[in-house]
Formats: C-alpha cells, sequence, structure tokens
C-alpha cells in the first residue's frame, strides 16, 4: 500500500461521505416511500372533496420532481459532475418524500 498525496486522500474522504450519505438518503427513502403510498391511498379511498385535491396534488408533484430533477442532472452532467447525479437524485426524493409523509401524517 503506498502513500497517497493529501488531495487524493480528501478526494478519498468526499468519496466515502458522498457515498454514505447517497446509501443514507436511500434506506430513508425506501421507509418513506410505501408510508407516503399508504396514507395516500388511504386518503384517496375515502373520496371527496380532499381525495380529489390530493390526486391532483400527486400527479402535480411528480411530474415537477421528475422535471427539476431532470434539470439538475443536466446541469451536473455539463458541468462535469455527472457522478454526483445520482446521489442528488436520491437526496432530492427522499427530501420531497420526507415532506409528504409529515403533511399526510398530521392529517393534512
Amino acid at each position: 500500500m503506498g502513500l497517497h498525496a493529501p488531495n487524493e486522500v480528501e478526494s478519498m474522504s468526499k468519496a466515502k461521505a458522498s457515498w454514505a450519505r447517497m446509501a443514507t438518503n436511500a434506506i430513508k427513502l425506501s421507509v418513506s416511500a410505501p408510508a407516503v403510498i399508504a396514507l395516500r391511498m388511504a386518503k384517496v379511498s375515502f373520496g371527496g372533496a380532499a381525495a380529489k385535491r390530493e390526486s391532483k396534488r400527486m400527479v402535480s408533484e411528480k411530474v415537477k420532481a421528475a422535471f427539476d430533477t431532470s434539470v439538475d442532472a443536466a446541469w451536473s452532467i455539463a458541468s462535469g459532475k455527472a457522478r454526483q447525479v445520482p446521489g442528488r437524485a436520491i437526496a432530492f426524493y427522499q427530501k420531497r418524500v420526507a415532506e409528504n409523509l409529515r403533511r399526510l401524517s398530521k392529517g393534512g
């Protein structure tokens, strides 16, 4: 095993931190997403105006999220940071799912 230059060691540490952060976000997302789906389906199953609003909100959020992550991915690739795309996409979706989980858990 050879010695690494200080910048090389720093780069390796950042890469490990990035993978750990991405894995953590992926785990959070894999737990939160089914809960959001269940809460939304329960809300929609009751019908009425609240169900209609939630259905519309769900579709518009998905379209916006897909657009926003696509733009962010394109920007990252154009900036020479393509390796950040998966982690940024997972973090983006995890944040939105967590927001929905909080909102839906409150009955909103």
